[in-house]
């Protein structure tokens, strides 16, 4: 028995789905403390919140920190190295920003092969599930507003974003909006 469950050394997303499932059904089937729980470094994962083209985030406490996060990785399919490596380029870029319509980035690291990025978790919807229902005129404009400096923001800083859509702004429950990606 093993406290923490590490990537296999494909370490994909999908790895980590695997080994959540086999915690879960074993806590099921044995009880909750035979559950092993699947940690990443110091990020302990919980659910997944969603998936892109590249990578796939979850739900994480930083267990050092105690706080929780959204932690990105690579989606299977990928030739890991210009994966990574894309990844790792991703994650810099977004820590040189630092504004308040753009998503915050903690952390970027390796853990058995694979990258993953720590960073905050927003509390919300993605600007498509957000606009599926009616808005008054005045917040469909400040939360575009929001997105639209939070973009500006990267533009100033030499960064294209390359694939700003809906599913890449999430509209805080707080109601402040951040860029993702």
């Amino acid at each position: 028995y093993v406290p923490t469950v590490g990537l296999t050394p494909q370490g994909t997303a999908r790895d980590v789905e695997h080994q959540q499932l086999r915690a879960s059904v074993r806590g099921k089937l044995f009880g909750d403390d035979a559950a092993v729980p699947v940690e990443i470094g110091r990020y302990r994962l919980g659910e997944r919140l969603g998936a892109g083209g590249m990578g796939m985030v979850f739900e994480a406490r930083d267990t050092q920190l105690d706080r929780q996060v959204a932690l990105k990785l690579l989606r299977p399919g990928y030739e890991m190295a210009a994966a990574s490596a894309r990844l790792q380029r991703e994650a810099r870029a977004m820590a040189r920003l630092s504004h308040p319509n753009v998503v915050t980035v903690f952390d970027v690291g390796t853990h058995d092969g694979a990258v993953f990025v720590a960073m905050e978790k927003v509390d919300g919807d993605t600007l498509r599930t957000w606009l599926r229902e009616a808005r008054p005129t005045a917040d469909v404009i400040d939360v575009l507003d929001q997105a639209a400096k939070g973009l500006g923001s990267a533009h100033a800083a030499g960064l294209v974003h390359r694939d700003f859509k809906p599913e890449n702004v999430m509209v805080g429950h707080d109601g402040r909006v951040r860029v993702l990606d």
